[in-house]
């Protein structure tokens, strides 16, 4: 008998890592890098993995300017974009308000804090029937 076992077509995605301290400006240039990797591989969704870095005060101005950065680039974010953070009650406070920029905006962005669960949001599932004949 099978159990759990799901198919992923995992689709082309383009990851961006990054470690250490963000702040606005560091945000910015992280949205312009990724720009120009989606324009050159346009069906590709995007995977950041933020997991090792810390955020310095975030204000939801700094949060609405970072989005805005996106909005710029929107023509070059046509896909799918997640976002992998610590596990943190503080960084989950921002990250959802980043998130409802975000989809203000038409952005199909997710959060997650662990990276199975990016992957899977960013592929295509297929369950296998529980059952063997």
């Amino acid at each position: 008998m099978l159990s759990g076992i799901k198919i992923y077509k995992v689709n082309d995605f383009i990851r961006k890592t990054e470690t250490g301290n963000i702040d606005l400006e560091r945000s910015k240039k992280i949205v312009r890098e990724l720009a120009t990797a989606t324009g050159l591989h346009t069906d590709h969704n995007i995977l950041m993995d933020l997991r090792e870095t810390s955020v310095s005060a975030a204000s939801i101005e700094d949060i609405m300017k970072i989005a805005l950065e996106f909005g710029t680039y929107i023509s070059s974010f046509k896909n799918k974009i997640a976002n992998i953070i610590p596990d943190d009650p503080k960084r989950m406070i921002i990250a959802n308000r980043f998130k409802a920029c975000m989809d203000i905006q038409g952005f199909e962005y997710e959060i997650f804090t662990d990276y199975e669960s990016a992957i899977e949001w960013l592929s295509k599932t297929e369950v296998l029937d529980n059952t063997i004949s």
